[in-house]
């Protein structure tokens, strides 16, 4: 086992990437446990797609820390990660994030308003 300043700055690392997954996962899950009168007041949005961007969002994060945790644990036993999983779980930590980002960016875009079409009047 080694577990010198590379480890440490690993295990640093990680924590950090443990905590943004856990507030991550919390945010999700209060916004689901939300009461369903406060939810329909506050929201005007669509419930479905903020929903599914959170989860979308926790799952990435979630995935992130994963592999970085099994990057640590490669590290303190002196082992490697195939290079397949680990590009594997990177791009799927990135596209959970960039669909929730998506999903958000949905959110953002005030609604499309239909306009009359002009009048061809004197």
């Amino acid at each position: 086992m080694a577990f010198g300043p590379a480890f440490w700055t690993a295990a640093g690392f990680t924590a950090f990437l443990g905590v943004i997954a856990f507030v991550s996962f919390l945010a999700y899950w209060s916004l689901r446990r939300m009461d369903e009168v406060v939810l329909r007041a506050r929201m005007y949005m669509n419930r479905k797609r903020l929903f599914r961007g959170f989860l979308s969002v926790a799952i990435g994060m979630i995935t992130l820390f994963a592999l970085v945790l099994a990057g640590l644990v490669g590290v303190a036993f002196d082992a490697t990660l195939p290079s397949e999983t680990s590009l594997a779980a990177f791009v799927a930590a990135f596209v959970f994030i960039g669909f929730g980002c998506y999903d958000f960016y949905g959110l953002s875009r005030p609604p499309v308003v239909k306009r009359a079409p002009p009048s061809e009047g004197p």
